[in-house]
């Protein structure tokens, strides 16, 4: 036995010599890890798509990456960062693809890819050279219009955003034989484009020229189907507005911001006249007839529940208090909260309703009601109760913070489809009734009813565009601590 165990211990420890001589080598050739060289040579990609995607994947990790670096939802937005460049690397990672496709030679099938790929990569030449070969080899009148139409909207995608360009082919196409009602849609399209871009010269030169073609149309062109479904935004996935909000929104860059200030320091009442007045004079109606309600009273809210709940016993929007409220929604296309394909939840209202915190701090005695309604589902929950409903409503809110702010929620009633589809249709609730003021202005989903309330409960806006919102709630507060409106007319 004990010699056993000896020629074990032996085979064991000449085992384990063996080991550790074969092992030393290898240990004395260690070396820090390095990671290996992902860079990916776009100059040897096959196919200008494959260029696209390098770009979007650089775009946005350079989005990301200032994410990280800037608290977004703290700063005001930049109201023309569309004309801003895009970062060094973007450009940088295009150029270095595009240089493999010359413009007199590149294959015109890859058109849409290529006016993509020589704008990201600041080759603003080589596109409009493209962009002529491309009209050139249509053979047909509707062929030449679907291009002008791809390369509009490439110009107005593009980022620094290319209005130079865009304008010239929507105004070639209102010179080349479009009739007035397609005319208003160009020119309201180039008046919006420049307009969120912070052009505001180019903004009111295209909506003087909206407000022209609106003066010349005749009855039946205003109650002609064209003119009710106008929408001079495609592929936005909402109802067209109508040609009557396209024209009010051409007289108030006609007016200015600084005049419908001006207007709005006299009195509420005189901004409103200013602008029904102008609409009227174009559309050849009543002044009444504008289809906003800005200058209308603003219905008192109603609720099943109110958080916080003591908010039940006091009037909103509250009186005497500039005021905003706003119709938010959960369960309806194009509402805040959804699923994509993967199940993941986002939040569709994280920039409306982060302006409205902006907001707040920079007016603290700012009412803020937040209007909503229950739909008997919530996301992936089991169907909720109302009251429970409402709570996740609260929830979801909550983690805002949006200051003096007070959530209403309503009970919807509804009824079910006839089977076998048994769906459920709601109805609108009191609130979404009393504020469409019997007109065509209803709420929507999502960020979609908005309304901006003076001291005295007459609506003053009913559109949030940051920049200006925050100026008219800044003339409503200090007109407050000057007297309050100097006058009515």
């Amino acid at each position: 036995m004990l010699n056993y165990i000896c020629r074990t211990h032996g085979v064991v420890a000449t085992a384990a010599g063996l080991a550790l001589g074969l092992a030393a080598p290898s240990a004395a050739a260690q070396t820090a890890f390095a990671w290996p060289d992902t860079t990916v040579d776009v100059a040897k990609y096959t196919r200008v798509e494959q260029c696209l995607a390098a770009v979007d994947r650089v775009a946005a990790g350079q989005f990301w990456l200032k994410d990280r670096l800037v608290w977004r939802d703290t700063m005001p937005i930049d109201e023309q960062q569309a004309l801003r460049p895009a970062p060094a690397p973007v450009t940088e990672t295009a150029a270095r693809c595009a240089a493999r496709y010359p413009v007199a030679t590149a294959n015109l099938r890859d058109f849409p890819f290529l006016l993509r790929l020589y704008l990201d990569a600041g080759r603003d030449a080589d596109a409009k050279a493209l962009v002529e070969r491309r009209m050139a080899a249509a053979s047909t009148a509707t062929e030449r219009l679907a291009v002008s139409d791809s390369a509009t909207d490439i110009y107005l995608r593009a980022r620094p955003v290319r209005l130079d360009a865009a304008e010239q082919l929507l105004v070639a196409r209102a010179h080349g034989g479009a009739d007035r009602l397609d005319r208003m849609v160009l020119y309201a399209r180039l008046m919006e484009a420049a307009r969120d871009a912070g052009d505001t010269a180019r903004a009111r030169r295209a909506g003087e020229w909206v407000v022209a073609v609106a003066d010349s149309l005749t009855q039946a062109e205003r109650e002609s189907e064209k003119f009710v479904t106008m929408e001079p935004s495609p592929n936005t996935g909402l109802p067209p507005r109508g040609g009557n909000l396209v024209v009010f929104a051409a007289v108030q860059q006609v007016l200015g911001l600084r005049t419908l200030l001006d207007s709005l320091r006299h009195s509420t009442q005189a901004m409103v006249n200013l602008q029904r007045n102008m609409w009227a004079k174009i559309m050849h109606e009543r002044p009444e007839a504008l289809p906003l309600p800005i200058g209308e009273k603003a219905p008192l809210l109603t609720a099943d529940d109110w958080f916080p709940h003591e908010a039940s016993g006091t009037p909103h929007p509250a009186p005497g208090h500039v005021a905003i409220v706003e119709f938010v929604e959960t369960s309806i296309p194009n509402a805040c909260l959804s699923r994509d394909a993967w199940g993941v939840v986002t939040d569709g209202c994280v920039y409306p309703l982060t302006r409205l915190r902006r907001l707040t701090d920079r007016f603290p005695g700012l009412d803020i009601t937040l209007v909503g309604g229950t739909r008997g589902s919530y996301l992936y929950v089991p169907p909720p109760s109302p009251a429970d409903e409402a709570e996740l409503i609260r929830k979801w809110l909550e983690p805002y913070r949006i200051p003096n702010s007070t959530i209403a929620v309503s009970t919807r009633t509804f009824w079910n489809l006839p089977r076998p589809g048994g769906r459920r249709a709601d109805k609108p609730t009191p609130n979404e009734t009393a504020y469409s003021f019997g007109k065509s202005w209803a709420t929507q989903g999502g960020a979609g009813g908005l309304y901006l309330i003076d001291q005295n409960g007459i609506v003053v806006d009913v559109v949030f565009n940051e920049g200006a919102t925050f100026q008219f709630v800044d003339v409503l507060v200090h007109r407050q601590k000057d007297g309050g409106d100097h006058a009515t007319q």
